[in-house]
């Protein structure tokens, strides 16, 4: 199987209406978009959220029950809904991380907020692998706080590969990414457009 290939793990599938007449990932104005959605391991953390949630109030419940004490700041019922109400926001949220990258900057929703960057105030899409997992940090120019690019999130493999395929394909991104942190002589943006 090709991994550069759509499919539903894919960040190259940028859907019927972004791909141009020969499929080239431009969009109807002839601007370059690259979409991504969330993989394996956001779909992962959205399912173990709302678990994880539930069997922390289970916990509660078997340990102490959700009757409330005088020591208790707030009624264990409303800490035990707020916890899986919150656990199954961010489970959602985790669920459609999605990042599209087009001639304007990059439009990113991650699990915890939601951004717009121009590619002027990117200094670097630096890519990072860390236990089986490549992720990709957004540094900014003249601010020591990175973003992450949640959607490109994927798990070492062919997939992993094909958001490094279409990062680099983009003009704008194929310039500032960075993948330092790779084989040495692995230039995963060579011979490409938009490769430095």
């Amino acid at each position: 199987m090709d991994p550069a290939a759509p499919g539903s793990d894919d960040p190259s599938d940028s859907g019927p209406d972004d791909a141009g007449p020969l499929g080239d990932g431009r969009g109807a104005s002839g601007d370059w978009v690259v979409e991504l959605s969330s993989a394996l391991p956001g779909r992962c953390l959205a399912l173990a959220l709302p678990v994880v949630a539930v069997a922390l109030v289970g916990f509660r419940v078997a340990a102490a029950g959700l009757t409330r004490t005088s020591e208790d700041p707030l009624s264990p019922v409303v800490l035990a809904a707020a916890t899986v109400i919150g656990a199954c926001v961010l489970g959602w949220r985790a669920w459609t991380q999605r990042a599209r990258l087009d001639a304007t900057g990059l439009h990113v929703r991650n699990l915890t907020v939601s951004f717009d960057l121009a590619w002027d105030q990117i200094e670097r899409l630096q890519v990072e692998r860390r236990l089986g997992l490549q992720v990709v940090e957004i540094r900014m120019l003249h601010l020591r706080r990175r973003h992450r690019l949640g959607a490109a999130t994927r798990i070492e493999g062919p997939t992993a590969d094909a958001v490094l395929i279409a990062l680099g394909t983009h003009p704008n991104a194929g310039r500032l990414l960075d993948d330092s942190s790779g084989d040495p002589g692995d230039d995963v943006t060579d011979g490409r457009p938009g490769a430095p």
